[in-house]
């Protein structure tokens, strides 16, 4: 192999980016030079140790992107339904001071296998188009039927009293970039954050795909045991499509704000389940599709 033509390597340092070779070129061509880029890699996901779907990620909060996309998947509605979860050939239940050592077994490598709580839980393999599935909560399947089966949690459809500050919305993104830290490296991520009603960030992730972004955060709360996500809002990096309205209904989550804009069919979703759906939140201001439920009235100003 030629000197500059080596592909990546990981950085030791810095998970979820590898140093590469670059020129940048500003009027003139510069001199080589290192810098980070995203990384990315397939998960496969299983269950009962048979293929489920295949996920492009980036690495990092593997765990919580497994159960998280399995949740929005129906496969799994709590904690307790886990019976076992294995990453990448490891225990993904136990902290990593406690798990038993072993000899690393490369077949393993980027999967995750969840073995259900209930041995007869009957598992449906969602019907989509293409012999893989993607990160994505309505790509390929064959019906917005099929998609809308899935509902949250009973006790998170009951009628609340309105809770959020309209002017808080404004303020989550720049909340939210303060904990980018794979962003300011690479400028190539998306972001989701979980904020409750006083603004404070109860998770934060990141990843190549929006949509892996906001199923790390599911499957981080459900660990905690903290769904349904009843008075909190979602705050994305991206645009709000019809999977990621879809993805916060069925964790409960009633208020959801986007840096870019919002589809036709996401917004017709949050207005039918009475969702908050704040688009373009930028300097303090927003376009809002959907005003919900949730959100507080408040005084036009002068």
């Amino acid at each position: 192999m030629k000197p500059g033509n080596e592909p990546p390597q990981p950085s030791r340092d810095n998970a979820g980016s590898v140093e590469s070779e670059i020129r940048r070129f500003d009027g003139v061509l510069g001199k080589p030079e290192i810098d980070h880029i995203v990384l990315e890699e397939p998960l496969e996901i299983r269950v009962n140790s048979e293929a489920f779907a295949t996920l492009m990620r980036t690495p990092g909060d593997d765990r919580d992107l497994a159960l998280g996309f399995l949740y929005a998947e129906g496969v799994i509605d709590s904690r307790a339904d886990i019976g076992a979860l294995s990453i990448h050939g490891k225990d993904a239940l136990v902290s990593p001071e406690n798990s038993p050592q072993a000899e690393p077994d490369d077949s393993l490598v980027n999967t995750a296998d969840l073995l259900p709580a209930d041995p007869n839980r009957e598992i449906a393999i969602p019907s989509r188009q293409g012999p893989s599935m993607s990160s994505c909560g309505i790509c390929g399947k064959r019906s917005i039927s099929e998609a809308l089966r899935l509902t949250p949690p009973t006790d998170s459809q009951t009628a609340s009293q309105p809770w959020l500050p309209p002017e808080l919305i404004g303020e989550l993104p720049d909340r939210l970039k303060q904990r980018q830290e794979l962003f300011i490296r690479t400028g190539a991520l998306h972001a989701a954050g979980i904020f409750n009603q006083e603004g404070k960030l109860l998770f934060a992730r990141e990843d190549i795909g929006r949509h892996n972004a906001v199923d790390k955060l599911v499957g981080a709360a459900l660990m905690e045991e903290l769904l349904p996500l009843k008075k909190y809002v979602l705050q994305v990096s991206g645009r709000i499509s019809f999977e990621i309205v879809q993805k916060a209904y069925r964790a409960g989550i009633p208020a959801l704000s986007a840096v870019s804009g919002a589809s036709s069919l996401s917004s017709i979703l949050a207005q039918t389940f009475g969702m908050t759906l704040a688009g373009f939140v930028r300097g303090g201001k927003y376009c809002l599709y959907s005003a919900g439920s949730c959100l507080l009235n408040s005084p036009p100003r002068d």
